[in-house]
């Protein structure tokens, strides 16, 4: 299982209370308590995965990452979901199942659409059970959302700054658009696609 050996702390001297980190958390490991009147921002430190964007886009500086007492495993074996709707869900989000949708983690799709069927049905809840969206932050929220759409799921609004759409992908070009720009082969690419993915799974 992988592992990290930071987490996040709050400097409560620097801190202003601003909702920055915990808009950008993609694990939701960050959260504000009102004690009299007084607002303070707490880390828990059993979510924290060491993604450093807290830390790096605190206006006030007031996040250092720490190193841990002890590694703080994450993960999940994907073999502990049923292989058949694994695969079904790769399939639909277009994805093998052993592509790498999370470069920073290396988080397989088989291993998102695994999570999945185990119950984790929000971004955030998946990046907690994989790492995925722990490295940088920015470029596999497309794929967790076009799996989570593969598997039925509507995930409604985002909490907080972390989620970006879906891109644009072949399956996604209506045909009378493939049609109309043969110069660029887009409808021929299209066919080879449907050999690997076929339109219906």
């Amino acid at each position: 299982m992988p592992s990290v050996n930071r987490v996040a702390v709050i400097d409560d001297t620097l801190c202003t209370a601003c909702p920055v980190c915990i808009r950008d958390c993609p694990t939701e490991a960050i959260w504000r308590e009102i004690v009299d009147k007084k607002h303070f921002i707490h880390i828990d430190d059993r979510k924290c995965l060491d993604c450093t964007i807290c830390f790096t886009r605190c206006p006030e500086h007031a996040i250092s990452m720490q190193p841990r007492s002890e590694p703080l495993s994450f993960g999940i074996d994907w073999t502990k979901a049923e292989q058949a709707d694994v695969k079904r869900i790769c399939l639909a989000a277009h994805m093998h199942e052993e592509q790498v949708i999370c470069f920073c983690r290396q988080t397989q799709a088989r291993e998102v659409a695994a999570a999945i069927l185990l119950g984790h049905t929000t971004p955030e809840s998946l990046s907690l059970a994989t790492g995925i969206r722990t490295g940088c932050g920015v470029l596999c929220i497309t794929a967790v959302l076009r799996l989570l759409k593969a598997a039925g799921i509507e995930v409604g609004k985002a909490p907080g700054w972390q989620w970006y759409g879906s891109y644009i992908t072949i399956w996604d070009i209506p045909p009378e658009v493939r049609g109309k720009y043969p110069e660029y082969f887009v409808e021929d690419d299209y066919q080879v696609a449907l050999q690997f993915y076929p339109k219906e799974v």
